[in-house]
């Protein structure tokens, strides 16, 4: 009986599909979307921007252990920097540069300028070393920090610290806290 019950049922199916066209160039989506790519490209591209950002420009490669660093924006009296190289202003909060990486330098000083500035800081001190214990005692931070800090929009001027607070090793920067 089983074998007669397959057969009609074989003979029942092959006549189901008798008038059955097959699908040609249909494709099914699938139950879940692909993974997207890697874009390695631009991730390698990114990363050679941001590379390019951390080399020095030809004024901050020239920068020597004893120079001192100044900048003032524009629009505001000379006498201003003149107050700040002389340690005039209070110094209000600082941050230590040393045995920091120029990408973890340049991360950590956006950030410290930053807070000073929602703080209502208006002096705070930088002290970026004299490349005493660098290797080949490279002044690598000194020469980056005045290019990071003329590109913020919050810093008025900088200057070199007087000898009592770092000298040449230490910058003071002054801030807009409008």
């Amino acid at each position: 009986m089983y074998a007669m019950n397959k057969k009609h049922t074989d003979n029942d199916f092959s006549a189901l599909l008798a008038n059955v066209k097959p699908l040609h160039n249909k494709r099914v989506k699938p139950h879940r979307p692909g993974i997207k790519p890697i874009p390695r490209q631009r991730l390698a591209d990114n990363q050679r921007v941001l590379d390019e950002l951390l080399i020095c420009d030809p004024e901050e490669a020239s920068i020597q252990s004893g120079d001192e660093l100044s900048f003032l924006k524009n629009g505001y009296p000379a006498k201003l920097l003149k107050q700040l190289r002389r340690g005039k202003f209070s110094v209000e909060d600082e941050f230590d540069m040393h045995g920091l990486t120029v990408k973890q330098a340049k991360h950590q000083v956006r950030l410290f300028i930053s807070e000073s500035e929602y703080n209502g800081l208006s002096t705070v001190r930088i002290i970026h070393g004299k490349g005493l214990s660098s290797p080949g005692r490279e002044l690598v931070l000194k020469r980056h920090i005045l290019g990071w800090l003329k590109k913020m929009d919050a810093v008025l001027a900088v200057s070199s610290a007087t000898p009592r607070d770092g000298g040449t090793g230490a910058i003071y920067v002054l801030l807009d806290h409008r």
